[in-house]
């Protein structure tokens, strides 16, 4: 068994580079952390697993489950160089990045420049739990290592598209709702079959621009608090309107 013991090893440089935005767009390629996310992700998505790397004493207790997958042994001391989190479990897989897609669901939500990793990743989970397909538009990058951990393996359940205008949502016959603290009562609403909710900036909400163009805008009616949480509302307006009486 070959132990990669070099913090100068070609794969264990490659990986590095990968916490990097211009080289994740270059190879078009992300990586997952912690032993249940790569699980998940080779269950899930085993076409985008490029291989699978565990540390030398994780090995002896999960590398069998890998077994399918190409894999390469790093020593502990190593794999701590390429872990971003305390206490990484020894595992990680490197992936192809999906293709952006274009949504097919009856539900989809578009987030409009959310730039805080984790809003964008507890947006995916909570997309893929309620059945929405997810747009991303000028955000927070979905496969930085950051919003990998917060989305977990959603980062490759979802179906994610990237860029696509909301007049384009508009013509593949979604309505298009615009989260606004100054729309109709969300609670006191009917939803079409096919919709797209948008999600505004952190500190700025919805740009002007698309909430000309909504068929609606809503608010979660909130007391004693100017707003929530980006991923909070997102949240909120995902399991509310899926779930409204139509």
């Amino acid at each position: 068994m070959d132990i990669i013991t070099s913090a100068d090893n070609r794969t264990v440089k490659h990986i590095n580079k990968l916490k990097q935005k211009k080289y994740r767009d270059e190879y078009a390629e992300f990586f997952t952390e912690g032993y249940k996310n790569v699980l998940d992700t080779c269950s899930a998505r085993p076409d985008l697993v490029k291989y699978v790397v565990i540390s030398e004493s994780a090995y002896a207790e999960t590398g069998g489950n890998f077994g399918d997958f190409d894999t390469a042994i790093v020593s502990d001391a190593v794999f701590g160089k390429l872990a971003e989190t305390e206490n990484s479990q020894g595992v990680l897989s490197v992936n192809r990045i999906p293709d952006t897609v274009f949504p097919t669901a009856d539900r989809c939500i578009l987030l409009d420049r959310v730039r805080d990793p984790g809003n964008v990743g507890t947006i995916l989970r909570t997309a893929l739990a309620c059945d929405y397909d997810v747009i991303v538009n000028n955000c927070a990058d979905v496969y930085s290592p950051k919003t990998v951990r917060s989305a977990m393996s959603a980062v490759v359940k979802c179906r994610i598209g990237k860029d696509i205008l909301p007049s384009d949502i508009k013509k593949a016959g979604y309505e298009l709702i615009a989260a606004d603290m100054h729309g109709g009562n969300m609670f006191e609403t009917e939803t079409c079959a096919k919709y797209c909710i948008v999600i505004g900036n952190e500190a700025e909400g919805v740009d002007r621009g698309i909430i000309e163009i909504a068929d609606r805008t809503l608010c979660i009616p909130q007391n004693n608090i100017e707003s929530l949480n980006a991923a909070v509302a997102a949240a909120v307006m995902m399991f509310g309107l899926r779930y409204a009486v139509k």
